[in-house]
């Protein structure tokens, strides 16, 4: 595994190395996180929700 590696402009921090796999897994939280929030806020808009199965009636999968 590579180390984590700070490249700096003096003292100012300007890039990061890191291993693959550990940018895939932040990655990974950061679409968590996106899925989560966008979840909330169409809970916040939607005023009427349907059960699963109110759905797969709906649809003819019943």
């Amino acid at each position: 595994m590579i180390k984590t590696q700070v490249i700096k402009e003096g003292s100012k921090p300007i890039a990061v190395i890191l291993d693959y796999k550990e940018y895939k897994r932040l990655k990974d939280i950061e679409e968590e996180i996106n899925d989560y929030k966008d979840a909330v806020e169409i809970k916040k808009k939607n005023k009427k929700w349907y059960t699963h199965n109110e759905v797969k009636k709906e649809i003819g999968l019943d």
